[in-house]
């Protein structure tokens, strides 16, 4: 008799800072992994990683996820529950991609995440990518001014974006 119990893990990610200094661009975030599944999800590992918005983007996130690392000590998450933790991502500085606009220099930063796990059944992966800009209160998200100096951008928002793996 097969079992239809499983777990299922959603990402929820808040940025809290952005900051663009001479040595690097980076993301400080919450991120809250949520079983919305039936059972629990054992050894999940979770990876995050920075990247550059342009044409290349999906290109780029979409090979991350093709390759979870599924390295280190994973925990387990209990079905309807939820574990959170704080972190950061950077980027070199001389890997940032800068656009100028206006004689203006912008960094478009998106942040994405692989988490892996498994149950009694099998094994899952649910990875999501986020585009993280200034909260300006629209549809729209601001990018981030680089040509003013080391800066600490707050007050930011994410929009999900459409790259995405669920199994």
């Amino acid at each position: 008799m097969s079992t239809k119990l499983r777990p299922w893990l959603e990402i929820d990610f808040q940025p809290s800072a952005a900051i663009v200094d001479n040595e690097k661009g980076a993301i400080q975030f919450e991120v809250s992994i949520y079983n919305s599944g039936s059972a629990p999800a054992r050894d999940v590992l979770v990876e995050a990683a920075l990247f550059n918005a342009g044409p290349d983007q999906d290109e780029v996130i979409g090979q991350f996820f093709q390759r979870p690392s599924g390295q280190g000590e994973g925990v387990s998450i209990p079905p309807l529950q939820r574990m959170s933790f704080r972190s950061l991502v950077s980027l070199p500085r001389d890997q940032l991609r800068i656009f100028e606009v206006d004689k203006r220099s912008l960094f478009v930063p998106l942040v994405g995440f692989n988490a892996v796990y498994r149950w009694s059944g099998g094994q899952g992966q649910t990875s999501a990518s986020f585009l993280v800009g200034r909260n300006t209160n629209g549809e729209k998200m601001g990018p981030f001014r680089v040509d003013q100096g080391p800066k600490t951008f707050r007050g930011l928002a994410a929009h999900e974006h459409t790259l995405r793996i669920r199994k």
